[in-house]
């Protein structure tokens, strides 16, 4: 009886070490649609974040074409021949 109790509370102690650390999210729900939860609700972040993430590609995209306008090569002139 000794070692089955020492061997539950030797699981307990090891067990309550596992687990992730820090700042848990909850998971957008596999299937359903509950109510919002304000601003902190999951749906919420992601859109946000999509459209952060847009806008980023937008401007990188808008910034590489001007970029791309700006570097134009010039026209290469003929070299004068002595005559």
């Amino acid at each position: 009886m000794m070692r089955i109790a020492l061997a539950l509370l030797a699981s307990a102690a090891l067990l309550s070490a596992c687990g992730l650390r820090g700042d848990l999210e909850r998971p957008v729900p596999l299937w359903g649609n509950p109510p919002s939860e304000g601003p902190n609700d999951p749906r919420v972040l992601k859109a946000e974040k999509d459209k952060k993430e847009a806008e980023k590609q937008r401007e990188e995209a808008q910034k590489a074409a001007r970029d791309a306008q700006s570097v134009q090569p010039r026209p290469m002139s003929t070299p004068a021949t002595p005559q």
